[in-house]
């Protein structure tokens, strides 16, 4: 858990509930640029965001346009929920006005954490089996990264991405990519969406082998090419 807390004096009530639950890691960090560095360094379930209700619903949205898949509770200390509520259900985005009583506070914590549990157990749920597949998040290692490692490995499989954007699915015979589907695109330009994913889960199944193929090229050729594009995306953002 990752928790976004301005103040290092205030003797924080939600920390202290938090630390009772022994099987939580908490990370604390104080800025915004904080948060992000955390998040793509790390792979945390959820986000809370402590704060007056307007910073601290900004600091939400601004997490949720870069993450979009990461679960968010804003602890509002002002109890102006209802001023942003519209807008956080579109967002899914959790609001909670800062409760008086412990007790309280630390129900719907508590609710919070274990809503984490359910929304990380979503893998079993469809039908990705632990022992026999490999499991990742892409705000760990990127699709590019996955994909070599398995095609250096010479594995034959199928890889299944998942993220707010859909399912994806690309196809390994012996360490080569032969069929790869996303929507209505398949072969490279499948591949080349799949590389601009920076946040979803994958799962790579062995021995599935697609009848299909619709990449021809050699993982190395079709790797340059997707970075390039993506560099130049990057050049044409900061510019």
């Amino acid at each position: 858990m990752l928790v976004l807390n301005a103040d290092p004096v205030f003797q924080d009530r939600a920390l202290a509930i938090l630390d009772e639950n022994a099987s939580l890691e908490i990370q604390v960090v104080r800025s915004l640029s904080e948060t992000v560095s955390a998040l793509l360094g790390e792979n945390f379930d959820g986000l809370i965001i402590e704060g007056e209700s307007h910073l601290a619903f900004e600091q939400a949205t601004n997490m949720r346009q870069h993450f979009p898949s990461l679960r968010i509770l804003c602890l509002l200390l002002d109890r102006r929920e209802h001023e942003v509520s519209t807008v956080a259900n579109e967002q899914n985005i959790e609001l909670l006005s800062m409760p008086r009583a412990d007790s309280s506070l630390r129900a719907n914590l508590n609710r919070f954490v274990r809503s984490l549990d359910l929304h990380a157990g979503t893998a079993a749920a469809e039908g990705i089996d632990p022992c026999h597949s490999l499991i990742g998040n892409l705000n760990q290692f990127s699709a590019a990264e996955i994909l070599q490692m398995s095609c250096l490995s010479q594995r034959s499989g199928r890889f299944t991405f998942k993220s707010g954007r859909g399912n994806s699915e690309i196809y390994l015979q012996q360490g080569s990519v032969r069929h790869a589907v996303f929507g209505s695109l398949e072969g490279e330009a499948a591949v080349a969406e799949i590389f601009r994913w920076r946040q979803g889960r994958f799962y790579f199944e062995e021995g599935i082998i697609s009848q299909e193929q619709t990449v021809n090229r050699p993982w190395a050729h079709l790797l340059i090419d997707n970075l390039q594009k993506l560099d130049e995306t990057l050049e044409l953002v900061s510019v």
